[in-house]
């Protein structure tokens, strides 16, 4: 009679014939290491199954192997044991199916659940599903992910997924995202004889400029969308106030925006070709006004007076250094903006008309 070591757990798997006198059926155990010892389950490491036939006369050849070690990925291999007690022509026979799965699933695709927003790009938080896929257990689940920064060109998004056996596989997937806002652009709204001419910086970052108008309805019709540094909306009425939205766009589609206005009248003022360079000093020419003895032009840089000069003539040549308020100005790189008025009889009546016009000139180094 076979006896189990101590300590040892033994699991019946087949059916024992009733006992009799006669020759018959001969029990047959076996047990698993890991656990469970039945083997009814999905292993993770290699199994080791023992077949324990007491009182056997008898086995098939191949079968009923005492100690059989299974390490490779199946889906099910089947171990048999086939033994007989008194007369081989009534033998018991069992088996066991023995499943193994050592390897982690792959995870194949994060699935958005929305389009990206802008282009390529996501610019606020998105949620992903991720898929997966495994050979030998099969994919029991995969995990999801939300995203919410940081910003980045091909940034990581992680997610795993876990088979029947237990093993789990991760994986990452490139993302674009953004949800930083440029910069609005710096703008300056010229006025001039029916039309407004738009300035701006274009800020960093920023990839388009739109420009758009209110309309009398309070919707902005847009009159430009690219790149550069300046925009001319012409054909417009004399005297009526036009406001305008300045849009700054990114790479992700993010928007931020400046706002401008002015009314357009008939200017006499000519201004000097934009872009003059260092050492090329602006010739200032405006169309003079009856009775005009004088005129004031008043020139700025940014928002910081620079000059003021009464010239007779209806014109001012500029030069590359000057005095104002006891200090030495010099024409320095930049954008400047120029104002004249009219002024009538002697300097000291101080009689001055209204504003002839305004414009602007640049000095590039």
């Amino acid at each position: 009679m076979w006896k189990a070591a101590p300590g040892a757990l033994v699991v019946v798997v087949a059916l024992m014939a009733p006992q009799s006198s006669a020759a018959g059926p001969t029990p047959v155990d076996l047990e698993c290491s890991p656990l469970p010892v039945n083997c009814q389950t999905w292993y993770r490491q290699p199994v080791t199954v023992r077949w324990l036939v007491p009182e056997a006369d008898g086995v098939a050849p191949g079968t009923c192997i005492a100690a059989q070690t299974f390490s490779e990925d199946t889906k099910g291999t089947k171990s048999f044991c086939t033994a007989w007690e008194g007369t081989s022509e009534d033998p018991t026979m069992a088996s066991i199916t023995i499943r193994i799965d050592k390897t982690p699933p792959v995870v194949t695709a994060a699935v958005p659940s929305r389009p990206p927003d802008y282009g390529a790009w996501f610019n606020h938080p998105v949620s992903f599903s991720f898929t997966g896929a495994d050979a030998t257990s099969g994919v029991a689940s995969c995990g999801s992910a939300t995203y919410a920064g940081g910003d980045g060109a091909g940034v990581p998004v992680a997610g795993t997924c876990q088979d029947v056996a237990g093993n789990v596989g991760g994986g990452s997937f490139a993302l674009n995202y953004d949800a930083t806002a440029p910069a609005a652009p710096d703008v300056t709204a010229t006025p001039n004889n029916n039309r407004v001419t738009l300035r701006w910086s274009p800020p960093a970052g920023a990839e388009v400029i739109e420009v758009a108008r209110m309309t009398g309805t309070g919707q902005p019709a847009l009159l430009f969308r690219g790149g550069g540094t300046s925009y001319t909306d012409r054909e417009l009425k004399n005297g009526r106030r036009h406001r305008y939205l300045i849009t700054s766009i990114d790479q992700a589609g993010n928007r931020a925006i400046d706002r401008a206005s002015a009314v357009p009248t008939k200017s006499h003022l000519l201004s000097p070709a934009d872009g003059a360079r260092l050492g090329a000093p602006p010739l200032l020419l405006w169309e003079g006004i009856k009775r005009a003895t004088y005129y004031n032009v008043q020139l700025y840089r940014g928002r910081k007076k620079v000059m003021t000069r009464w010239p007779r003539a209806q014109r001012l040549q500029l030069s590359e250094t000057w005095s104002f308020e006891g200090g030495r100005r010099r024409l320095k790189a930049g954008r400047y903006t120029w104002f004249v008025f009219p002024g009538f009889g002697d300097r000291s009546d101080r009689r001055f008309g209204k504003l002839l016009g305004k414009s602007s000139f640049r000095i590039v180094g």
